[in-house]
């Protein structure tokens, strides 16, 4: 019997795009571009937001939802390089709205392993202080690892490096595979 790793929805880094970082007062990227490989709901001070994973050639990127993106997003199939770019904000009854154009390249796309059963358009619940501040995810443990379970990481980090350098020359346009 062979174990398959379930695919995570996480990130090294997490971003907004458009406006202004509240803590920092520093303006927050514009666009951000990578394969889609799918979204999950957090609880914050407000209710529920949504953060959806881009993998890119620096690692997975989390970006902070917002419901213009969301709604645009949930159009957008796992493996899908997409661009999502914030275009200005538009006044609502009920404040102003951040809007954005989400571009999709249907013709440059990964094969994205399973995703963990409840994520994609919903997933898992996980709290965040504040939705538009950026952190870099850390993923470190203490624990002492049997030589079964070291060689598993080991074999994961090999099948993640190998992932983010296929996604590295297909961003370089050395390469375009079509999902099956």
């Amino acid at each position: 019997m062979g174990f398959k790793e379930v695919a995570s929805l996480d990130a090294e880094m997490t971003v907004a795009i458009g406006g202004t970082n509240k803590k920092t007062g520093k303006k927050n990227p514009t666009s951000a571009e990578g394969y889609y490989l799918g979204s999950r709901k957090v609880a914050n001070k407000n209710g529920e937001s949504s953060i959806h994973f881009l993998q890119t050639p620096k690692g997975n990127l989390g970006v902070w939802g917002k419901t213009d993106m969301d709604r645009k997003l949930s159009s957008v199939s796992p493996g899908d390089m997409i661009r999502i770019s914030f275009t200005g904000m538009t006044p609502t009854p009920r404040g102003d709205m951040y809007k954005f154009k989400v571009e999709v390249d249907k013709s440059n796309t990964i094969e994205v392993d399973s995703l963990p059963q409840g994520a994609s358009s919903v997933g898992s619940s996980d709290t965040s202080e504040d939705e538009d501040e950026s952190y870099a995810a850390s993923s470190t443990f203490d624990e002492e690892y049997s030589d079964e379970e070291e060689e598993a990481a080991q074999n994961a980090a090999v099948a993640a490096l190998e992932r983010k350098q296929k996604v590295e020359a297909l961003l370089k346009g050395k390469g375009r595979p079509v999902r099956n």
